[in-house]
């Protein structure tokens, strides 16, 4: 859903610079992605983005069609759906 309204950006490097422009409002870092690149991330995040890291490189990368282990959620309507369902399915 967010992929195509144009809200998702993906790949270290684009969620990185989206990240400094401070266009994001939740990044998805996959479990299994490095320790150096979740601290990285951890320390480029501010407190205003939400950091999801429930899921694997490999499920993030079906949901949107690509080989992923960073996305970035740039609109705070989705993220806060984003949030929701989340508890829904962790409850």
């Amino acid at each position: 859903m967010a992929k195509r309204a144009g809200f998702l950006v993906s790949g270290q490097t684009v969620v990185e610079r989206a990240i400094r422009k401070q266009k994001i409002s939740m990044v998805i870092i996959a479990n299994d992605a490095s320790e150096n690149t979740k601290k990285d991330f951890e320390d480029l995040i501010r407190e205003r983005i939400t950091i999801v890291n429930q899921f694997s490189s490999t499920e993030i990368s079906q949901a949107i069609g690509q080989t992923r282990k960073i996305l970035g959620i740039s609109d705070p309507g989705i993220t806060k759906q984003i949030k929701e369902l989340l508890k829904e399915v962790t409850l």
